[in-house]
C-alpha cells in the first residue's frame, strides 16, 4: 500500500510536515517531471521553474493558502519552492503537448540535468522503438441511486500513467481548523488528485485535450481539485470551476454524498457538465459534450479513449441497480479488448518515459467516507479500504 500521511494545523505547518515525511517521495516525483519536461519540451529543470514561478502570482491570489502549503512542502523537503509549484503545475506546463512528442532538445536538457545533480531515475531501456505508447490517463466510473445497492453513492476510477510515479504515491490526510479533513491520493509534493473529504464532497480525475491547450496561463487543475475537497458540497466545488479559465483541459468528475454526479469537461474555452443517466456516469479522454468535442484535438491512434468508455459504460449498465463495489472492482480489473481495456498492463517494448499503465485502481465509497484501493495494476492487487 502507499505510504500514509497526516498532515495538521495551519497552510505552512501542514506542509512542513509533509514534506518532511515525503522528501524521498518528493526527490521522486522531481526525478520523474525533470524527465517528462525535458522529453516532451526541451526543458531542463532549471527552465521548468522558471515557468513554474510564473505562477506564483496566480497562486498568491486564488489559492494564498495552498501557496503557504507548498513554501511549507518545500522547507520540510529541502527542495525549492519553484521545485514544488512545478510539480503543482506539471499539467500545465504540458499543455498543449502532443502525445508521444520527442523534443530535438531533450538530449541537450537532460545532459544539463544531470550535470546540475537533477534526481534521475535508473533507465530501462527500451526493446523496440516500433512500439508506440499512448497518454492513455484513466478510466471513470460512479453511481448513484437508483443505480447502486442499498442506496450507496460510489466513484471509482485507475489512474493511467507513468507506472515510474507508483513510487511517488501516497495517502495524504489533511486536518485543518476551519475545513472538513480531507484524503487524497496524490503524487508527492502535489497538494492533491483523487480524494474525497468529510463533508461527502469526492472528486475525480481525467485528462482531457483540446486545440485551445497551453496558449495562456490558467488555474492548475491539481490546485483546483484540491480547492474543491475545501468545499462543504458539490454545488460549491462546481462553482470553483468558473473562477478562472484553465491552461490545459481535463474532466473533473464530482460525487457527493445526497447521489450527487456530474463530470466537467474543463477547456480553456469554458467548463461543460456531463451529467448522470439513471445513476450512472463514465468518462474516460475524450470529449462527451458538443461543445468541448468541436474544440478537442482528434485522438491519436495510439489512444484506447472510446473502447474504454464504451466497456464501462456497458458494464455500469448491466449492473444497474445492483452496484456496489464488488462491481466497480470488477469494472477496473477488466480486461475486455486487451490491450486496449481499462486494466492496463506495462508494455515493456516502450521506453518508461513513453509508457502508461493502470499506476492504481481507486474507489470512493461516499456513504463510508472511505476510500479503496489498489496500489498497482488493479487485477493484481486488493483494494484496501482506507477512511478518512
Amino acid at each position: 500500500m502507499f505510504p500514509s500521511i497526516t498532515i495538521t494545523g495551519e497552510p505552512f505547518e501542514r506542509g512542513r510536515q509533509y514534506g518532511a515525511v515525503t522528501a524521498a517521495q518528493i526527490r521522486h516525483s522531481i526525478a520523474s517531471y525533470a524527465r517528462l519536461f525535458a522529453y516532451r519540451r526541451g526543458l531542463d529543470w532549471e527552465a521548468a521553474q522558471s515557468e513554474a514561478l510564473a505562477y506564483e502570482p496566480l497562486l498568491r491570489e486564488r489559492a494564498p493558502d495552498l501557496l503557504d502549503e507548498m513554501r511549507g512542502i518545500a522547507v520540510g523537503a529541502g527542495r525549492t519552492l519553484a521545485e514544488i509549484i512545478a510539480l503543482n503545475v506539471r499539467t500545465e506546463l504540458l499543455a498543449g503537448v502532443g502525445v508521444g512528442v520527442h523534443h530535438p532538445a531533450a538530449a541537450a536538457a537532460l545532459a544539463r540535468n544531470r550535470a546540475a545533480g537533477v534526481p534521475q531515475h535508473i533507465e530501462q531501456p527500451a526493446m523496440t522503438r516500433d512500439a508506440a505508447g499512448d497518454d492513455g490517463e484513466c478510466t471513470t466510473a460512479a453511481a448513484a441511486p437508483p443505480a447502486t445497492a442499498n442506496g450507496g453513492v460510489w466513484l471509482a476510477q485507475t489512474w493511467d500513467w507513468q507506472g515510474d510515479q507508483r513510487a511517488a504515491c501516497i495517502l495524504l490526510r489533511i486536518i485543518s481548523p476551519d475545513q472538513p479533513p480531507i484524503l487524497t491520493l496524490t503524487e508527492a509534493g502535489m497538494v492533491a488528485k483523487i480524494g474525497l473529504n468529510g463533508a461527502g464532497v469526492a472528486v475525480g480525475l481525467n485528462l482531457l485535450r483540446s486545440r485551445a491547450d497551453g496558449q495562456r496561463q490558467g488555474m492548475p487543475v491539481h490546485v483546483l481539485l484540491r480547492q474543491m475537497l475545501q468545499t462543504t458540497s458539490v454545488a460549491a466545488a462546481r462553482q470553483l470551476a468558473e473562477h478562472i479559465p484553465a491552461s490545459g483541459s481535463s474532466c473533473i468528475t464530482l460525487a457527493g454524498a445526497g447521489g450527487e454526479l456530474l463530470a466537467l469537461e474543463i477547456t480553456p474555452e469554458g467548463v461543460a457538465e456531463i451529467l448522470a443517466r439513471a445513476g450512472l456516469l463514465a468518462h474516460a479522454n475524450h470529449c462527451l459534450d458538443a461543445g468541448t468535442a468541436a474544440g478537442e484535438c482528434a485522438l491519436e491512434p495510439t489512444s484506447t479513449s472510446r473502447e474504454r468508455y464504451g466497456r464501462a459504460w456497458e458494464l455500469l449498465q448491466a449492473a444497474a441497480g445492483q452496484i456496489d463495489r464488488t462491481v466497480l472492482e470488477n469494472i477496473l480489473r477488466d480486461h475486455e479488448g486487451a490491450p486496449r481495456c481499462i486494466c492496463r498492463h506495462p508494455d515493456p517494448r516502450i521506453a518508461a518515459v513513453d509508457r502508461t499503465e493502470s499506476v492504481c485502481g481507486v474507489i470512493i465509497d461516499l456513504a463510508a467516507q472511505t476510500m479503496h484501493v489498489a496500489a498497482h495494476v488493479p487485477c493484481t492487487t486488493p483494494f484496501v479500504p482506507v477512511p478518512i
